[in-house]
């Protein structure tokens, strides 16, 4: 099974802001979607609970330390090993966030989808550092601005170097 991540950043890391996202770039949600249809979700509480409904077309996976938390349409677990266990033979798992839980899981990742935004946002949670020498990008697809985007931004896809 393939760990994987699907964020976008901003040119310092920036992922968040008030647990939401601090931009609005529609053809990032298209590419989200495109990426992570049919396959498990897993998620930390709060990143579930700002989206506010499980995501139809996927397993939806919250990780949470509460043990009576509850979430309609969700698979809810203690553990990110418990929630590879609920995705079962999937080939690949999508982790989507929030910044606790891919801190907790960036040694084990292998795939990152990663949507680069090429402007400096205000928020207050940034994605977790990782060495470069780790990673080879597979693939890079810029886009410019246009009138639903109204920033620059990159598709990036990274895959963990193997030996």
């Amino acid at each position: 099974m393939i760990i994987a991540f699907v964020v976008a950043m901003d040119r310092n890391r920036l992922i968040g802001s008030r647990n939401g996202l601090p931009w609005h770039l529609p053809a990032d949600l298209a590419h989200f979607k495109r990426v992570t249809m049919g396959k498990p979700l897993i998620m930390g509480r709060r990143t579930h609970e700002s989206i506010g409904r499980a995501l139809p077309g996927r397993q939806n996976i919250v990780v949470s330390r509460n043990p009576a938390y509850r979430a309609t349409g969700c698979d809810v677990v203690d553990s990110f090993d418990a929630a590879l266990a609920a995705a079962g033979d999937a080939d690949e798992v999508m982790v989507i966030g929030g910044a606790e839980l891919f801190a907790l899981t960036l040694e084990r990742a292998e795939r990152i989808y990663l949507t680069v935004i090429e402007h400096d946002f205000e928020g207050d949670t940034w994605l977790p550092e990782w060495d470069p020498a780790d990673w080879v990008e597979v693939s890079r697809e810029g886009h410019a601005p246009d009138d639903r985007n109204p920033y620059p931004y990159h598709f990036v896809q990274l895959e963990r170097r193997r030996g």
